[in-house]
């Protein structure tokens, strides 16, 4: 089952079942990220050497888009577009087959661990089909999460015996999403545990995820992705965190919780349940990390990497989104490993003791597990619908987070379409109040266009524009594409000269927007002249 044949037709058997799971969103439409990473990004529509040129600089006008260097992704996204063009079910069906091919990768590194066979086959069906995972492969731009996950497997099964091709493929893997980095120190721990000779390999994955990391964390400074702690009081920020932690854990083990567009709670109180249960839970996987580490087992391995793949995306250094289901896709494998490791032998000495017949336990052990792999797909399948549009995808968020943005945002439209400004303008400001700050998105909404020059909704929109106009001059260098948001905040608050001014600017600085920006600050600058103009027959009447 380790070998390429059989992990080949694995794959394929996996793909069959991925494929009918998924059937519901394969003819989803693109939305949200894949605008700016496919749709709206000129740099992916075909295979050339300028988009190349350009999709591999690390500072060029493609990181401007992206806000992150990711150009394995986006080339796996040049290459699909390429051959589908727009055809969003052949797109689907690739990130169907890589996740296809994730889980069976999977199985072959769990058994080359030493997780038993069956255990090991469930594990990848487990991953194949959970719930959580069809954020991930039903977001056609979330390739690069399946792709990295790919990559960064067969840098694993390749390290140490062809230590040139893993140093390759973890190279890919880092390239096509950042968070592939979980591959080196999951490396470094099995060559620790194994006693392995020839570790010295993974100090050129070290050199490649440094040098990596310089760029990125120059994007994610640059272009505004990193935000505010979750909370100013360290304390809450803390709290939170280890009930972020609960929150994936019980969405790893039963699938509960999953949402798209997750919003999180701060955590208050020292009592609040889900801290208390992240504490519990904290501690005992930190006991059990530490027993496997003086006893040098196999085990280790998938504790540090559910450890060091929840890390970056536990917010203790923050960004945008807070939590996602698609971030649970790198922590699963982490924690079904360690935890298969860990209880295979004490579960195979109770069937021991147990009056029972050895074959009654194993069919019991698969009729267990048939049950779960079958509920994971009815419920994996009934996700994958929610895909079918964006409309979908929101109903889902606001459902399970009423008081939460895109609930708020929800009610807006509804009070617009009733011609109800005041409830249109309180409906906006929570929604603000809960982190919503997307101006541009805001002004293109045509559902709340209607009430738009009302004058609590206006006064909503210019509040909105001058925390945006705080938020880009807060940055020492901003980019073409904020300054050109800096322009569009001025605009909404009828600043027209401090619009044109930055519109220049943003001509000075250069960029993948430089033509619309010449045809923007032309229309500045008629309104401008128009605002002038009406201002001056005013003072004369």
């Amino acid at each position: 089952m380790s070998g390429a044949p059989g992990v080949a037709l694995l794959a394929l058997i996996f793909a069959a079942f991925a494929l009918v799971v998924y059937a519901p969103s394969l003819s989803g439409p693109f939305l949200s990220d894949d605008i700016p990473y496919i749709t709206g990004n000129p740099y992916v529509h075909g295979v050339s050497a300028e988009n190349l040129r350009a999709i591999f600089d690390p500072f060029g006008p493609v990181v401007q888009l992206a806000a992150n260097y990711s150009p394995v992704h986006l080339l796996g996204h040049a290459i699909a577009w390429e051959y589908f063009g727009e055809d969003v079910r052949r797109h689907h069906i690739v990130n169907v087959l890589l996740h296809a091919l994730a889980s069976a990768l999977l199985v072959a590194l769990f058994v080359r661990s030493g997780v038993r066979a069956g255990i090991a086959l469930f594990g990848g069906g487990f991953f194949l089909l959970h719930p959580a995972n069809v954020e991930a492969v039903a977001w056609i731009s979330q390739l690069k999460t399946s792709l990295c996950l790919v990559l960064a497997l067969g840098a694993l099964l390749a390290h140490p015996r062809r230590p040139l091709l893993g140093t390759l493929l973890f190279g890919l893997a880092i390239l096509a999403k950042p968070l592939a980095a979980f591959a080196l120190p999951v490396a470094a721990a099995r060559a620790w545990v194994r006693r392995e000779t020839r570790a010295f390999w993974l100090w050129a994955w070290a050199a490649a995820f440094a040098a990596l990391a310089v760029v990125e964390i120059s994007a994610f400074r640059d272009y505004g992705m990193a935000e505010a702690p979750l909370h100013p009081d360290p304390v809450v920020w803390a709290r939170t965190i280890v009930a972020l932690a609960a929150r994936y854990l019980v969405m790893a083990v039963t699938s509960l919780g999953v949402s798209s567009f997750h919003e999180l709670p701060r955590v208050l109180a020292w009592t609040e349940p889900w801290f208390l249960a992240g504490l519990g839970a904290l501690a005992m996987l930190g006991a059990r990390t530490v027993f496997t580490l003086r006893a040098r087992r196999e085990e280790l391995v998938f504790w540090v990497w559910a450890a060091v793949s929840f890390g970056p995306v536990s917010q203790f250094f923050p960004f945008e989104f807070s939590m996602a289901d698609r971030y649970l896709y790198l922590i699963l494998p982490g924690f079904f490993g360690g935890a298969a490791l860990a209880l295979q032998d004490p579960l195979g000495r109770l069937a021991e003791r147990s009056k029972w017949d050895a074959r009654v336990w194993r069919v019991a052990w698969i009729g267990a597990g048939v049950l779960v792999l079958a509920g994971f797909s009815v419920r994996s399948s009934d996700r994958a619908a929610l895909w079918r549009s964006a409309a979908l995808v929101g109903a889902d968020s606001a459902r399970n987070y009423p008081q939460g943005r895109v609930a708020s945002l929800n009610a807006a439209r509804a009070a617009a379409q009733r011609g109800d400004g005041p409830a249109t303008a309180r409906a906006l400001q929570a929604a603000i109040q809960a982190g919503y700050d997307y101006l541009h998105v805001l002004l293109a909404d045509t559902d709340i266009a209607p009430m738009r020059w009302h004058p609590e909704v206006d006064r909503v929109y210019r509040e909105l524009a001058a925390a945006r106009i705080e938020r880009i001059r807060s940055n020492p260098k901003p980019r073409q594409a904020q300054l050109n948001m800096l322009a569009l905040a001025h605009e909404t608050r009828g600043e027209w000269k401090q619009a044109e001014r930055a519109l220049e600017r943003a001509l000075e600085t250069g960029g993948f927007e430089s033509d619309l920006v010449e045809l923007r600050l032309d229309e500045v600058r008629r309104k401008a002249r128009a605002a002038s103009g009406a201002r001056e027959r005013g003072r004369e009447r």
